[in-house]
């Protein structure tokens, strides 16, 4: 009698332990992430690597020139707008250890010149061309590294640094006081001249933050840029006398983008929202 009351009390137990597992599979994923974490975090998941995506976008805004000049010349910061274009943007994990780089190119509408500021004390200004501003169009095209830091599942900080190449298409110069009635400059205020370059090219920057609400990205940039290629030929006035102009320009642009592909952030938080979806989707199976 007392074996069959042992035998029952250990099938009694049994059961209840039984029970009890069940109850605490179920509880397991209804607990919060803090209890969690643990198990996520060694959860294999079998999908893309992270922030392997690709995206598209538009982007407008304004640039600001400035110039570098020797001889050097009073200069100051000018406005030009709109700036727009468009990129295509490829992040990738390199080495599938590292998934904040990634690469951007496209092209856009742009502005170079320069404006001569007067001298406080001889109350003079230097010209070129008679002109003491000039406001040149240019189409560009840029091929930059992207990187990006995720903070979040929404926000990211971003970095820029690359080349970039155009076509000085347009230019409008304004005259100085006492040289308006010029014939000889007036021909040049809508024109280039014979020793100008037309083409221009050097390394361009930016750092930027971005909003990140799937599939679409909204990121807000300032760019620079640092011309090598002199708006005239540095020799022009003489073989003896080297005059160079370079642009130093700076903007600012806001963003659209729409991702391609989809993205699967690399955060510690975002995968762990994701391994807790798969699990999910496996216990409803």
């Amino acid at each position: 009698m007392k074996r069959v009351i042992t035998l029952i009390s250990a099938l009694l137990c049994c059961s209840l332990v039984s029970r009890a597992q069940v109850n605490l599979d179920e509880e397991f994923f209804s607990l919060p992430d803090t209890v969690t974490n643990s198990y996520l975090d060694s959860v294999k998941l079998n999908i893309a690597r992270p922030n392997d995506y690709w995206m598209i976008g538009v982007f407008g805004g304004a640039s600001a020139q400035y110039g570098y000049f020797n001889p050097s010349r009073l200069v100051r910061w000018q406005l030009q707008y709109p700036v727009f274009g468009f990129s295509v943007v490829r992040h990738y994990t390199m080495f599938g250890i590292f998934p904040n780089m990634g690469l951007e190119f496209g092209a856009q509408l742009n502005y170079e010149g320069y404006e001569f500021k007067k001298n406080g004390e001889t109350g003079s200004r230097f010209t070129e061309s008679g002109a003491y501003k000039a406001l040149i169009t240019v189409p560009e095209g840029f091929f930059l590294s992207h990187f990006h830091l995720d903070i979040g599942e929404h926000f990211k900080i971003m970095a820029k640094l690359g080349l970039y190449g155009g076509y000085r298409l347009k230019i409008h110069r304004i005259l100085d006081e006492g040289f308006e009635e010029s014939e000889t400059y007036q021909q040049y205020v809508d024109s280039f001249r014979d020793y100008d370059r037309r083409l221009t090219y050097g390394v361009a920057a930016g750092v930027g933050l971005g909003l990140m609400f799937s599939p679409f990205e909204f990121h807000l940039t300032v760019n620079g840029k640092w011309g090598w290629s002199s708006f005239w030929k540095p020799d022009y006035a003489s073989p003896y006398y080297y005059r160079f102009a370079y642009p130093l320009d700076a903007g600012l642009t806001f963003g659209v983008y729409y991702q391609l592909t989809p993205r699967y952030g690399h955060t510690r938080a975002q995968l762990r929202k994701l391994a807790r979806k798969l699990m999910a989707e496996e216990q409803n199976k």
